[in-house]
């Protein structure tokens, strides 16, 4: 039995946690030993949630450990990844058990699939990517590490994301556009053409935000 820890304990961490508890990886049986991060009472009003038990820093990890991030911020998430893989801490994957994912989808390590999101075929998700609810990811598509989709995204098909790249709710990204590296795309926005590295777009369709 391995000894989950979410990294951060911030609103989106107690899905994680929710999540958790459905044991998804049917390879490795887990219970949830509890939350790290940098303010050691972030949860310090919850009843229901386990305990925050150390800050990032200070967390020596143990034999039996296993790790998820839970941090939307795909900088704060690649940082607290590193300082964790840098000790020897071993990411693992949960996915939702009513996501719809192709025999043909190729996924990284640390990634967080939620519940009725669809992975198409030939669609690779690179490590710690965190796709939440209602996606649709379109064949022959590909997430670049630490990238984030909030709720309601559709990638229509054959789209290319960079690392760290953010879509809000409720995006569509047309067929074969491209989103570079460090991208935000507003909530709401339909994507039509490229996306330039560290632009944000919003709008439908999308524009450069000035």
């Amino acid at each position: 039995m391995k000894n989950l820890i979410i990294i951060g304990a911030g609103s989106f961490a107690k899905i994680v946690y929710e999540y958790a508890l459905l044991n998804p990886d049917y390879n490795i049986k887990w219970n949830v030993k509890g939350f790290i991060d940098p303010k050691i009472e972030s949860l310090k009003d919850e009843t229901d949630y386990p305990e925050v038990i150390s800050t990032i820093d200070d967390y020596i990890v143990e034999k039996d450990d296993i790790f998820i991030c839970s941090y939307v911020n795909p900088v704060e998430r690649e940082r607290s990844v590193e300082t964790i893989s840098g000790r020897g801490g071993v990411f693992i994957s949960i996915i939702h058990p009513s996501a719809n994912i192709s025999r043909k989808v190729i996924l990284g390590e640390g990634v967080f699939i939620g519940a009725f999101t669809t992975l198409s075929v030939n669609t690779i998700i690179g490590n710690h990517v965190m796709i939440q609810d209602h996606c649709n990811v379109g064949h022959d598509s590909s997430i670049d590490d630490y990238s984030h989709l909030y709720v309601g995204n559709i990638i229509c098909g054959k789209n290319k994301l960079g690392k760290k790249v953010t879509l809000y709710t409720g995006c569509t990204i047309y067929p074969i556009a491209k989103i570079g590296d460090n991208s935000i795309v507003g909530a709401g926005s339909v994507v039509m053409r490229n996306v330039k590295e560290g632009t944000t777009v919003i709008g439908n369709p999308a524009k450069k935000m000035e």
